[in-house]
């Protein structure tokens, strides 16, 4: 294999003085500055709407993205001349966000805001792909996972004997089922029909991937990677997957929630219908689904330790997620 990737790195225009390998991927330091190396399997037109992205990002200015490098024969992709085609792509010094240091999540939460404004491609743009609005189905997605809820919540009463796992999902179904049904009734009543026009006639893209492993911090300058799910849909939801994996890993302190909002606010401002839609977001337990879909998915005569451990971390935490939504209400609705 590195025979073949010596082969590849002769394409590009760079003389690498040294490189180590990293997730899924080789990063070479070179006499042009850091780039990263990896395997790509989607399509060539995908590619080419990533890249359209990026260049509409690069065209705006904002110019810290891990865009694609040609190589001598100007082509993105390069066959390894075993099948695999390779992505040499400018990378950058620094470290993950830290979803720990409210400091650090503030700057990626006004970064987000920034990407939002200029993500916007347009019917014409040549980036556009064909839009699959099954993807843009909230709606959907909250009514089918709330009979998954209720399903497995009726399978495990029939149940004559039940492990740890199963009475607590017995015991906490009520408040999350009932959470799940608030969810799916507010999200009728969002101008949620209103955001998906805008967001399909303005060709508004999301990242997709928004998260500590995709947003690079070198001092206070952000750099965003990693636009292998990026597509058009609601960027709200970027907001919306940022805030849920900060808030469990600060057990739902409500003022770093609030800050977020904030501070994505302060660069972009949120329509009322994005603003009533993430609210029926957070509302929705999808933690909670998770998790029992997970167990009902699985091998019921085990209990997973693990999973177990994280349902009794989401019950634990539900005080504190719901002080928040209170407060989250009052800023969005």
């Amino acid at each position: 294999m590195d025979d073949r990737l010596d082969e590849v790195i002769k394409k590009y225009p760079v003389t690498v003085k040294s490189r180590r390998r990293i997730r899924g991927a080789v990063l070479l330091d070179t006499n042009k500055g850091i780039y990263m190396i990896k395997p790509y399997m989607a399509s060539k037109k995908r590619l080419l709407f990533e890249e359209g992205v990026k260049k509409l990002l690069l065209d705006s200015g904002y110019m810290d993205v891990d865009y694609a490098i040609p190589n001598i024969d100007d082509e993105l992709l390069t066959d390894d001349g075993n099948g695999k085609k390779w992505l040499l792509k400018k990378w950058y010094s620094g470290e993950e966000c830290d979803i720990k240091d409210i400091r650090k999540v503030l700057l990626a939460s006004s970064n987000m805001a920034v990407l939002h404004k200029i993500m916007a491609i347009g019917q014409d743009s040549t980036c556009a792909l064909p839009v699959k609005t099954n993807k843009l189905d909230i709606r959907g997605l909250f009514l089918r996972h709330n009979r998954e809820i209720k399903k497995v919540y009726s399978y495990i009463r029939t149940k004559r004997q039940k492990n740890e796992m199963e009475i607590c999902i017995l015991n906490s179904y009520q408040n999350f089922f009932e959470q799940g049904k608030r969810a799916e009734e507010f999200l009728k009543e969002s101008g949620y029909d209103k955001l998906f026009n805008n967001t399909i006639t303005e060709g508004r893209v999301k990242h997709g991937s928004y998260n500590y492993h995709n947003i690079i911090l070198s001092g206070d300058h952000v750099i965003t990677t990693n636009f292998e799910k990026a597509d058009i849909g609601f960027q709200i939801t970027d907001l919306y997957d940022f805030i849920r994996k900060v808030m469990e890993k600060n057990s739902w302190n409500m003022n770093t929630g609030i800050q977020i909002i904030e501070a994505y606010k302060k660069e972009r401002k949120l329509e009322k219908e994005e603003q009533k839609v993430l609210y029926a977001l957070l509302l929705y337990p999808e933690k909670y689904w998770k998790l029992v879909n997970f167990y009902y998915n699985g091998r019921k005569s085990w209990m997973s330790a693990k999973n177990f451990e994280k349902l009794r971390r989401v019950c634990g935490q539900e005080k504190e997620r719901i002080n928040f939504l209170k407060e989250v209400k009052k800023l969005l609705i």
